[in-house]
């Protein structure tokens, strides 16, 4: 009846979507950003995409096509949640604390950031039916890794001053950028040890945002 796939072995990956348009709406549908909630789902999100995977494996009757848009749905998502919504972010960041950003040097940044998000995710794709057994590195930075090292720069809002943070901010994402596409190996790490490790990080960082929030 529907064009596309709607079964349990994607909807950990539409869940993140969700938590997306969630996150969207809480910085573009008011006045004065809701931060701290809109960081809050980039790091849902990022959870999201951690466990989307190790969920549709669960899935005994996966055919190759349910494997194959898989594989084409999270690179989908990986674009909006880790490469659009971290960008909105920024724009949020700029309106909550009245900080103007130089248009330009701000387009030529984020442009950057997002011609090396697509590229990668594209590059990867290239090869993503032809790995002969698991992964043992990466090569370069992942873009999901975005749903953590943002929250973590937004964390430095309460220790310095307003301006400065925007720049950092804003300065985080060339790095970021620059580290997607640069070709050096980071170890993959145990998906056990590794789902632990995130999840924990997610839960302190929530913890101490909504604390430094409501204080």
């Amino acid at each position: 009846m529907f064009i596309g796939k709607y079964n349990k072995s994607v909807i950990v990956t539409y869940l993140g979507v969700l938590s997306t348009m969630i996150g969207f709406y809480l910085i573009l549908g008011f006045s004065v950003p809701k931060m701290t909630g809109a960081i809050i789902c980039l790091m849902i999100s990022g959870i999201c995409d951690m466990f989307d995977g190790k969920v549709a494996r669960m899935c005994k009757n996966r055919t190759e096509e349910d494997k194959e848009y898989g594989i084409q749905i999270d690179s989908l998502t990986d674009m909006i949640s880790f490469i659009a919504f971290p960008i909105v972010t920024l724009y949020g960041v700029s309106i909550y604390f009245d900080i103007a950003l130089n248009p330009y040097v701000t387009i030529l940044v984020l442009t950057l950031f997002t011609v090396a998000g697509i590229s990668r995710l594209a590059y990867f794709n290239l090869g993503a039916n032809s790995e002969d057994g698991p992964v043992k590195y990466y090569s370069g930075l992942p873009v999901t890794t975005t749903a953590m090292i943002f929250p973590a720069i937004y964390l430095l809002r309460y220790v310095i001053p307003r301006d400065i943070f925007v720049s950092i901010y804003l300065g985080v994402f060339i790095l970021v950028a620059f580290l997607f596409v640069y070709n050096f190996k980071i170890k993959k790490p145990k998906k056990n040890w590794w789902y632990i490790t995130c999840s924990v990080l997610a839960v302190i960082m929530t913890a101490i945002l909504i604390y430094l929030k409501v204080k």
